[in-house]
């Protein structure tokens, strides 16, 4: 049986949407969510060339859809590999709301146009000071100044909560608070 058929469709993604990078290196499919490094996106490229080798091998018909998916990869990781590194760019703004349901802050930042081609965008965090903490020492600079507003937005809520009070769901930091 060939590799790409000996996963079930529940925990394989064949990234169609293809692969973004992301900070701190490495990249993320936009539609399942899986991370992957540089030697995972290769394996990935090396494994539709496997599955197209034996097609051929087998003398099957789909040895042509193969080999367009193995173009698909390769273009894939090759858009990866030459994309430049921006220069970390300022926020102009951190959305940070609150999800009482699972209990994280989903972080939006946003960016004054053009943006950073490899600018921090969405962040989810657990609403635990101790997860918080762990984003200080991440190596995008964005991530470590959305860390400190969590911070910040965290203690608020746990002040107003403590006093009786209605803690607030969302806050927004301007540009002038960053």
């Amino acid at each position: 049986m060939l590799p790409y058929m000996e996963r079930s469709s529940a925990t394989y993604c064949p990234h169609v949407g293809g692969l973004r990078a992301v900070p701190g290196g490495g990249s993320a499919c936009p539609d399942c969510g899986a991370r992957l490094d540089a030697g995972e996106v290769a394996g990935w490229v090396r494994e539709a060339e496997e599955c197209r080798d034996a097609a051929g091998e087998a003398g099957g018909l789909s040895e042509g859809g193969w080999q367009r998916e193995v173009y698909r990869r390769r273009k894939v990781m090759y858009e990866l590999q030459s994309r430049p590194w921006a220069s970390a760019k300022r926020p102009e703004m951190i959305l940070v709301c609150y999800d009482l349901r699972r209990g994280v802050y989903d972080c939006r930042v946003f960016y004054k146009e053009p943006r950073p081609v490899l600018g921090l965008e969405c962040l989810s965090v657990e609403a635990t000071a101790e997860s918080i903490r762990e984003l200080h020492g991440h190596a995008d600079p964005n991530a470590r100044l959305v860390s400190e507003k969590l911070e910040e937005f965290h203690e608020l809520r746990r002040e107003v909560s403590e006093g009786g009070g209605t803690a607030p769901q969302r806050r927004v930091f301007y540009a002038g608070e960053l």
